[in-house]
């Protein structure tokens, strides 16, 4: 079964509030039942109480409302959507890595200026009691600001990043990172990856070991491949 269709399926259970209101409505009051020897002489009368369509106890119609309501609210809360949300989403203040490529290849296309603007992404989702720092790496790596809550100096040290002329790899950075989380109070550490990812980038010998419980999200800003290109002509000048 799709969450999808979880969702609307708990969320109509919100149309059971009406029941109390229902019940206040047309129940009946019981009567006393009094024999009577004939009914001969007796006129039949319509009689309507109105006082059945009236609420007349607000407060207890409300509570049982609001018991429904909350009873169907919380079978639908696990599938409804949250900004910030989600299996991984961390129920406590964190400690953000965000490790920025800016080696030579970055200059292609506009992959800067897409990686640029993921991390000032990942910048605006920090809550108020979450520390950011912010590494650029090629092949050594350098932070630039360490364990701030500033989003304001994040986002202006993001102005001035701009491909160098080093190649890249992904081994100085994780490491660097690994050391702030664990040097890091906070209980939990996510470390955000922006990348062109490539392939000499990563040779799988580099001896990586990120923190227990630490997640890594990798946002890959390669540009798409260009076609192919042959050389027609070569002349050396002297």
């Amino acid at each position: 079964m799709s969450v999808s269709f979880l969702v609307p399926l708990f969320l109509a259970g919100l149309a059971a509030v009406a029941v109390p209101v229902v019940i206040h409505l047309t129940r009946r009051r019981r009567r006393d039942v009094v024999a009577f020897p004939s009914l001969m002489f007796l006129r039949r009368i319509p009689y309507e109480e109105r006082r059945r369509r009236t609420v007349r106890h607000w407060f207890l119609l409300l509570m049982r409302a609001l018991a429904v309501a909350l009873l169907a609210l919380a079978f639908a809360r696990p599938f409804l959507d949250r900004p910030g949300s989600g299996p991984n989403a961390a129920p406590g203040p964190r400690e953000v890595v965000v490790l920025l490529d800016r080696s030579y290849s970055m200059e292609r296309g506009d992959a800067m200026e897409e990686a640029r603007d993921a991390a000032a992404a990942v910048f605006s989702g920090l809550g108020p009691l979450d520390r950011a720092s912010l590494v650029l790496f090629d092949r050594s790596a350098e932070v630039v600001l360490r364990s701030t809550t500033d989003v304001r100096r994040l986002r202006a040290a993001l102005d001035t990043v701009r491909p160098g002329s080093g190649g890249t790899r992904l081994g100085p950075a994780l490491k660097v990172a690994g050391v702030i989380l664990e040097e890091s109070e906070l209980p939990y550490g996510e470390i955000h990856l922006v990348s062109d990812f490539q392939r000499s980038a990563w040779r799988g010998d580099e001896g990586v070991r990120l923190p227990p419980g630490a997640r890594l999200v990798t946002v890959d800003v390669a540009p798409p491949p260009a076609e192919n290109v042959q050389v027609l002509e070569l002349r050396l000048a002297r």
